[in-house]
């Protein structure tokens, strides 16, 4: 590997670990995702400063808030990046009273309000996230038994898109249908079309590259999986570059992980560990550093696909525990 590629993968693993330490006992899987939001920012986690941020998160949420639920690491992580970590707080938690009201009350309306904290101006809250809901409406018209409380972390990202309602619904409708021809579970290739309905270009474009990119992978020797982690391989097809070179990127990525620490016997498993690798790949590109402050349709997909990963694992985590939260 490359000598940034190498940085951004030591770094990544740096900021796993440190995370890890503070917050023991959590999902395998909330880790990776966690340190993705400080690596993908150039930031190296800072122990003393997660600390203060849990801190924060368990003293001023309510007694049964959400956001001190599965999505309180990844939280963490992002207000150790913030100067001022108490008052972005004060901000996510404002908008999640608002949306709570919007959408049901769940984990994915905190997640929602962590994501929107980040990239809307609380003047321009009020029309972004009833646009989301607005979007959110649609789309459970077009796929009412595909369409959940996941979606709406999705719809608020949807709303931040420079598309029009008709336009984005239309893109993804036809994604998904292009989709359905060489992938079978509709839930998976439900996201995806949201990812890929967020970008510039054709459907049939779109598809075809997350074909082509899919089918070089298989062909390598790594399949990649077609459940939760494939929306994560469509942020990586819409990266500008050509697919050898992406695919390449990917495989050597996944070889170093393969060495790491929590991919092996006891750990993760290989499909993760290459969806991981992806995500990777998306943070080599300055798309992902520049993110939503330039409101560009890649830098919004990529989001859109780690905001599913973190939803996947929220599902995942409650379904685990039996129980959930009640604010």
């Amino acid at each position: 590997m490359d000598e940034k590629t190498t940085a951004l993968c030591e770094n990544f693993i740096y900021n796993r670990d440190v995370i890890k330490k503070v917050f023991r006992g959590e999902s395998l899987l909330i880790y990776p995702v966690a340190s993705n939001a400080l690596t993908s920012h150039g930031f190296k986690a800072d122990e003393a400063k997660l600390k203060e941020c849990k801190k924060i998160i368990k003293k001023r949420s309510g007694m049964l808030s959400y956001l001190k639920g599965n999505v309180m690491t990844p939280f963490a992580a992002n207000l150790s990046m913030k100067e001022d970590p108490l008052a972005h707080f004060e901000k996510v938690s404002s908008f999640y009273n608002v949306i709570k009201k919007k959408f049901n009350r769940s984990e994915y309306s905190a997640q929602l309000a962590i994501m929107l904290a980040d990239n809307v101006d609380q003047a321009d809250f009020e029309r972004v996230i009833n646009r989301g809901k607005e979007i959110y409406d649609l789309m459970k018209e077009q796929h009412p038994f595909l369409t959940n409380e996941q979606d709406s972390v999705l719809a608020g990202l949807l709303a931040l898109s420079e598309k029009d309602n008709t336009d984005l619904i239309d893109d993804m409708e036809k994604c998904y249908d292009l989709l359905k021809i060489k992938f079978s579970s509709k839930s998976s290739i439900h996201k995806v079309s949201h990812v890929l309905g967020l970008t510039k270009g054709t459907a049939h474009n779109k598809v075809d590259h997350l074909n082509e990119l899919y089918d070089s992978l298989r062909e390598s020797g790594k399949k990649f999986g077609v459940n939760t982690d494939l929306s994560t391989l469509a942020a990586v097809s819409i990266l500008d570059d050509d697919v050898e070179r992406l695919r390449d990127t990917i495989i050597e990525i996944d070889g170093f992980l393969a060495k790491q620490k929590g991919y092996g016997l006891l750990g993760l498993d290989k499909k993760t560990r290459l969806m991981h690798a992806a995500m990777l790949t998306t943070d080599l590109y300055d798309t992902a550093q520049a993110a939503m402050a330039t409101s560009s349709a890649s830098a919004i997909a990529m989001a859109a696909a780690q905001q599913i990963a973190i939803c996947i694992i929220i599902s995942s985590s409650a379904d685990a525990a039996g129980s959930s939260y009640a604010e």
